[in-house]
């Protein structure tokens, strides 16, 4: 179950420290950052560490399903070799309780699993060195698997539905919504007199969040001249609750914005 968002991954490294006091010791290094130079080794480490993760990530079906969240500490080692060894997860299940503790043993080791299988998937490295020496260097890093609230409107499935577009696949989903919108605009857009009368016209792009219960809340309006943004606000204000749009097969709330345009003849 991919789930692609920065803010979902918690990287946390707490060897600059130690390496910062020990000129001697450098860290491992990643294939892709063979040919950097020594100052960039630790800030290329870090950064391939975390696209490595963002990459493999997937939250476990059962627990998705179940609205389970949890936040994984893992330790784990680069070995003389190079290789990942020695990981350890530890898994604190969040936003539940459980009354039955296998429950939640049961819970807390599909999210153990799940974290600890991103860094078993791990290229091999040139290992940290400490006077020339290679030597096992310990890491840990922090994964959270938090089940979005809001999310952009290119990152859901499944387009809020307006009337009308109720039987459609979810695959057109968006291409109804978007011609539904389209199609509000052409029908209530008037040009505002004061507008014509001072011979302003300009895009405005408008933002807004559809709710999980279907609701139009929280304009945002950008445009050259406030007469043209009310405009664009009443326009959109007008929409129709729809149903709300989904991600994965849940409801979120979605974050979603275009330009109206207004040009005089």
């Amino acid at each position: 179950m991919q789930r692609i968002i920065v803010l979902l991954l918690i990287i946390s490294f707490n060897n600059h420290a130690q390496i910062e006091s020990n000129l001697d010791e450098v860290y491992p290094i990643f294939p892709v950052c063979k040919l950097l130079p020594d100052n960039k080794q630790n800030q290329c480490f870090d950064e391939s560490m975390f696209e490595h993760i963002e990459k493999n990530f997937k939250y476990p079906k059962t627990a998705w399903d179940l609205n389970l969240e949890s936040q994984v500490r893992i330790r784990f080692n680069i070995n003389q070799n190079g290789e990942v060894d020695n990981i350890k997860a530890n898994a604190a299940v969040v936003g539940i309780s459980f009354i039955e503790k296998e429950a939640l043993k049961a819970a807390e080791s599909m999210f153990e699993v799940a974290a600890a299988n991103i860094l078993r998937t791990l290229p091999k490295m040139i290992p940290a060195k400490k006077g020339g020496e290679a030597f096992d260097k310990t890491f840990q890093v922090t994964v959270e698997y938090k089940i979005p609230n809001q999310l952009d409107y290119d990152e859901i499935d499944k387009a809020p539905t307006f009337p009308g577009c109720e039987n459609i696949e979810v695959e057109k989903s968006k291409e109804c919504f978007e011609k539904f919108i389209n199609n509000h605009i052409n029908k209530n857009l008037k040009y505002p007199k004061r507008a014509l009368k001072n011979n302003i016209e300009g895009d405005v792009f408008i933002q807004f969040e559809i709710t999980r219960d279907g609701y139009f809340i929280n304009f945002y309006t950008v445009g050259p001249d406030k007469i043209l943004e009310d405009e664009a606000y009443r326009i959109m204000s007008k929409l129709p609750a729809v149903k709300p749009g989904e991600y994965l097969g849940k409801k979120v709330n979605v974050l979603y914005g275009l330009p109206i345009s207004f040009r005089l003849k």
